[in-house]
């Protein structure tokens, strides 16, 4: 049995033991404060055609239990069934009821949800609802702060209301529309290969309900993160450090970020089961620090890895490393993939750097691994050198703005091409578009639209989406929509433009191809020094690794003073 095969047999083992929860032990789950995981087992691992029934019997159950629970035990009844309504309401349902039950059915049972909610909450006393309302205002506010909303305490205010009811109606209005869920939607009907992702390290329940699949992490999401519930991470760090004496402080930064990174794991668990490996992953991003060092790469994501097999009861990780596009990155993915653990390369931006990844891929044993264009750390550099030499280019700064935003878009679409040319199978080697950007402003008004990364992307395999990106394109109207815009060729007059910029050509150009693009001095893996001091590339992993050197300094901060 090959690697591949006996990954595949242990997920599908593990999906086979996922039988339904009896009604007893639903309800224990829910007053022990585990409603989680009971509404996941009732969505996920209930066989369609029994829901209706078991979530009835359910419903009754904890009416009966109600009356009697004390306040706390109430407010997570209202907490279940409100999170239940919402969740019947978003995109959830598809990855399992959607199989044995039709839309009208699932929308009868998220009513008969809410309505219960709003039964049992017009006779609870007012504190326990105040408090549910509290919680649900704090949460949306610190989303829409992520999200960069225009007003996000009047916005949450909004949204919460002033009872279970309104929150309910405005919630499932939310994740009922918008751009992200009909990507998700033309993805569920075939229409379109785009996976979903949340480009951050929190909110990620909220994005599951709009049809994400996949989650982003990295020292500074990590680190936002924890500074979006730091209520719930003080305390997590604060353990970690009080059971780790002897630890230095990048060990507790590795142990903190595994923390955060199986929390994610977890709330994708179900559909990483569901979909045999394929989807329902998070990327960990081992130490940036150690970028030309295939090694300790090596050494981290293995013994990472293992761990994390272990804290859950043997299963399959969910998780893939992202490893840097440098020539100690191709070393380490080589290594980790012939092993069978998937990878997601980062600091990536030419084709110079995903051609090779993408053969080592292809020859490994990984179910999933990924190639990440980070389109936005491509076209600002790119911007950047138009601008400066507009004049003797002879091209005008808008000219430069509205091509760099077409930079990375074309490399992604000549990427896509060219693996499918070599026949490679994009369930195993995934492009990813990631760094998306919003372009609006002097410079874009002869853009098609603000977020070429996206929308002139649909039709890749998976795009992992920002907070803010994501409100606007969720709250921006009459935005095109084609669900296989890849197909579509990059404006001449941008190539035009781009070929006169030396990065751009670095990043498109690829050996035996006419000189149109070809670079003064094309770089490649092996060039290691000129590699990492190429602009996009010396530039993010600086901000990379600043940004790990602040977390760690962060964790540092709560040891107790001697």
């Amino acid at each position: 049995m090959s690697t591949m095969q006996e990954l595949r047999s242990r997920i599908r083992a593990e999906r086979a033991a996922q039988q339904p929860w009896a009604t007893a032990q639903l309800v224990e789950g829910i007053l022990k404060g585990d409603g989680q995981a009971a509404r996941d087992n009732l969505l996920f691992f209930t066989p369609p055609v029994e829901f209706a029934r078991r979530i009835d019997t359910l419903r009754a159950a904890l009416e009966d239990a109600y009356y009697n629970a004390g306040a706390e035990k109430q407010e997570l009844v209202l907490r279940f069934l409100a999170d239940m309504a919402i969740a019947l309401r978003s995109f959830l349902p598809a990855w399992n009821l959607r199989a044995g039950m039709d839309g009208y059915r699932i929308a009868e049972e998220a009513q008969a949800t809410e309505a219960m909610a709003v039964r049992l909450a017009g006779r609870t006393r007012a504190p326990v609802l105040e408090k549910l309302l509290a919680d649900w205002r704090a949460y949306a506010q610190a989303r829409l702060e992520a999200e960069k909303a225009a007003d996000p305490p009047r916005m949450a205010a909004e949204l919460v209301g002033d009872s279970i009811g309104h929150h309910i109606q405005q919630m499932s209005a939310a994740v009922n529309s918008g751009y992200l869920r009909r990507i998700a939607e033309a993805r569920y009907r075939g229409e379109t290969p785009t996976e979903l992702g949340n480009d951050y390290a929190a909110y990620l329940d909220y994005a599951m309900y709009l049809g994400i699949s996949f989650e982003t992490t990295n020292p500074p999401l990590i680190d936002l993160a924890w500074v979006a519930d730091p209520e719930r991470w003080n305390r997590v760090v604060d353990r970690i450090i009080e059971t780790s004496p002897g630890a230095d402080d990048q060990e507790l930064a590795r142990r903190v970020t595994l923390e955060v990174v199986l929390a994610n794991m977890r709330l994708l668990r179900p559909i990483f089961l569901l979909s045999e490996g394929k989807l329902g992953l998070v990327s960990l991003q081992v130490n940036p620090k150690k970028h030309g060092d295939s090694a300790s790469m090596i050494a981290d994501a293995t013994a990472i890895y293992h761990e994390l097999e272990q804290k859950l009861g043997g299963g399959v990780p969910n998780v893939v490393f992202k490893l840097p596009a440098t020539q100690a990155g191709l070393a380490a993915c080589r290594h980790l993939t012939a092993r069978g653990i998937g990878v997601n390369i980062t600091v990536n931006f030419g084709l110079y750097q995903e051609m090779p990844f993408a053969q080592a891929i292809a020859e490994g044993q990984a179910l999933t691994s990924y190639l990440t264009e980070m389109n936005g750390r491509l076209a600002f550099p790119v911007r950047d050198e138009l601008v400066a030499h507009a004049g003797s280019l002879g091209i005008s700064e808008a000219q430069a703005r509205e091509a760099a935003a077409w930079s990375a878009v074309a490399v992604h679409k000549k990427m896509l091409r060219l693996l499918g040319e070599k026949g490679y199978d994009l369930d195993r080697v995934r492009p990813l578009i990631a760094s998306l950007r919003w372009y609006t402003g002097p410079g874009y008004e002869k853009l098609p639209n603000p977020c070429p990364d996206v929308i002139e992307n649909l039709g890749t395999t998976v795009i992992t989406i920002f907070p803010n990106i994501r409100h606007a394109l969720d709250t921006t109207p009459n935005l095109p929509f084609n669900a296989r815009q890849l197909e579509a060729p990059v404006p001449e007059a941008a190539l035009a433009v781009l070929e006169k910029s030396e990065i751009f050509k670095q990043s498109y150009w690829l050996p035996g191809e006419d000189d149109r693009f070809r670079p003064a001095r094309p770089l490649t893996l092996d060039d290691e020094a000129a590699n990492a001091a190429w602009t996009p590339v010396a530039a993010t992993l600086n901000e990379f690794c600043n940004a790990y050197d602040k977390f760690v300094e962060r964790i540092a901060a709560r040891r107790p003073r001697a």
